[in-house]
Order: structure tokens, then C-alpha cells, then sequence
């Protein structure tokens, strides 16, 4: 939000980026609007991308975590659960995946419990 509204800041009074969409004075409002949709949109993007693959490292840490709890099986089942109770389908891209889904899909944090070590 603090980097929004430092690129506002600098922007709101630049006149060629209102004069690109028809207007001639400098209306706060649409200033904001528009730096907000069209000027930031690319870095909302990659900043989207960036908190979405952290969001899925953090699953995977609480996974892992309660797997070194001894709860694997537990944490299976109710993944499993959740899954079916919200209807959700298991297989997804990993590309799609990547860039749409917050969390990762139920097979692939099935695959990651499988797969890592227990100590």
C-alpha cells in the first residue's frame, strides 16, 4: 500500500498520463483510478505471483510440521475431507495452479507428505 501510494504521490499531477485518456485538468479521483488499474497493474501482478508462491511455502512448512508432530495421517484425512466437503477438484496445471490457487492442490500436498522424510 506505502509503494501505491508513493507512485500516486509522483503521478497524480502528471498531465500527459490524464491528457492519454481525454482529460484536461487533473481530477484526483480518476488520477488514483487509473494509476492504480493501468499503471501499477503489471507489478500488483508479479507482486500477486510472489505472495501466492509464499502463501504455498508456508503450506508446505505447516505440513511438514505437523508431520514431525506425528500427525500425518491425521492432516491426510482431513485434507482429504476438506477437499470433498468443498467440492473441489484434486488435479490441477501447475502453471494454472501457480498463478491462480493460493494454496497448493490436494495431491500435490499428498505428494509432498509422501515424499519427505520422517526423523
Amino acid at each position: 500500500m506505502l509503494i501505491m501510494f508513493m507512485a500516486f504521490a509522483a503521478l497524480f499531477k502528471y498531465k500527459p498520463l490524464y491528457a492519454s485518456i481525454g482529460f484536461t485538468d487533473t481530477p484526483i479521483l480518476i488520477g488514483l483510478i487509473v494509476i492504480t488499474q493501468y499503471v501499477l497493474a503489471p507489478y500488483f501482478f508479479l507482486l500477486s505471483l510472489v505472495m501466492s508462491y509464499l502463501s504455498r511455502q508456508f503450506e508446505f512448512a505447516a505440513d511438514r510440521f505437523a508431520k514431525d508432530l506425528g500427525r500425518c495421517y491425521a492432516l491426510k484425512a482431513a485434507l482429504i475431507k476438506l477437499n470433498a466437503d468443498n467440492l473441489s477438484f484434486p488435479i490441477y496445471d501447475s502453471l494454472y495452479s501457480a498463478f491462480h490457487n493460493s494454496h497448493p492442490p490436494l495431491l500435490e500436498r499428498l505428494e509432498a507428505l509422501d515424499s519427505t522424510k520422517e526423523e
